[in-house]
């Protein structure tokens, strides 16, 4: 008999040992990553499906509250995770879900699980299970649906991990190491703050958004500081030009944000730390290493393409409404609405920070998500 139950703090250890042994667990699923969006106003939810002491499935969901609504929006980031063929624990999760969704009065849930799409061909749980599959790919607010991976699993040493990335990769790397770059681990939250800074003005040239200290903060103290993460700065004359922030759980690597200034983009040192994370990941003995999404612009895909990943498709966005009329001005909104007001206050963003400082573009583009 299942049986689902709320996991809490100071059972984090639990949390992670356990649903770290799931094959489709990801990076998003680690315990931390939840306390990390509590800085965006999330609250998040563990819950695990027990068959009395053995753990069959689990999901991490978080809930943010819509001021002066009494409503809320619900979102199961690269959940659920369950057994193969384990129908009751998943049937399970899916009723707790429910339940939680209307007593937390959710416009709707919204899920994202770390499946390929080629898993729910002929049959899909999730739609059986009352959820309605969207067929975008992207949201604004939600995971890629399309990431680039690299398999980590093939190679037998560090030159044959090399040797797998294109020509003009490893060229790239080799001259960074030429021109006296060196690529090294953070060794404190004040160099985070650093590399932030940096991040901060890439970001505004690339003409995307990025969250603020306060987030970043926190995926040092939930992820960097306790091992699970590094943040790879780019080392020149002394001084910190640029980085890239990993996380690790359950034997997945993924790439979260990266940036140098312009003014050393002949340097290379985007490709030489994207190389140093990928051998790290590959040392740790992690099964892939992921890219965030396959980029937006040909630029960002010709860049990750060098390093030799393979595209992933997931199943993509499964929304459960609970508030059908409400739901449905939500979803126009979200997807007829605001992309283009999106892209207006990115315009806005950019201009305003031009008319305060020089710009300080990047040699490196990355898609925040």
């Amino acid at each position: 008999m299942i049986s689902v139950t709320e996991i809490q703090e100071d059972q984090r250890d639990y949390w992670d040992r356990e649903v770290s042994r799931f094959d489709l667990v990801h990076p998003l699923n680690a315990f931390g990553w939840g306390q990390v969006r509590t800085v965006n106003g999330w609250a998040p939810t563990y819950l695990m499906a027990k068959r009395g002491d053995r753990v069959a499935g689990a999901i991490m969901y978080m809930t943010k509250r819509l001021p002066g609504t009494g409503l809320s929006l619900m979102y199961g980031q690269k959940g659920p995770l369950w057994e193969t063929g384990d129908r009751e624990a998943f049937h399970n999760l899916l009723a707790r879900l429910r339940d939680d969704a209307r007593r937390k009065k959710a416009i709707f849930l919204r899920i994202d699980p770390n499946m390929p799409e080629e898993t729910v061909a002929g049959h899909d749980p999730f739609a059986s299970g009352g959820f309605t599959h969207l067929d975008h790919r992207w949201t604004f607010w939600n995971s890629p649906r399309d990431v680039y991976r690299i398999d980590l699993k093939g190679a037998a040493n560090e030159s044959e991990l090399f040797d797998s990335l294109d020509r003009d990769a490893r060229r790239c790397v080799r001259k960074a190491y030429k021109e006296k770059v060196t690529i090294r681990p953070a060794d404190s939250i004040e160099e985070l703050r650093t590399f932030y800074d940096i991040f901060k003005d890439f970001s505004v040239s690339k003409g995307f958004m990025s969250r603020g200290l306060a987030y970043q903060e926190s995926l040092w103290n939930e992820f960097i500081s306790k091992g699970n993460g590094r943040l790879f700065l780019a080392i020149y004359e002394g001084r910190i030009i640029g980085g890239l922030i990993c996380l690790m759980f359950g034997r997945k690597c993924l790439a979260m944000h990266m940036g140098t200034p312009y003014t050393h983009q002949k340097l290379q040192t985007y490709y030489a730390y994207v190389w140093e994370s990928i051998k790290w990941a590959w040392q740790e003995g992690c099964e892939w290493y992921s890219f965030r999404g396959v980029g937006t612009t040909p630029t960002q895909e010709a860049f990750k393409r060098k390093f030799g990943p393979r595209v992933v498709s997931l199943v993509g966005y499964y929304d459960l409404p609970v508030h059908p009329s409400i739901y449905r001005f939500f979803n126009y909104c979200e997807f007829r609405l605001f992309p283009d007001t999106w892209k207006s206050l990115l315009r806005l963003r950019k201009r305003l920070s031009q008319a305060v400082r020089r710009p300080a573009g990047a040699g490196c583009e990355y898609q925040q998500t």
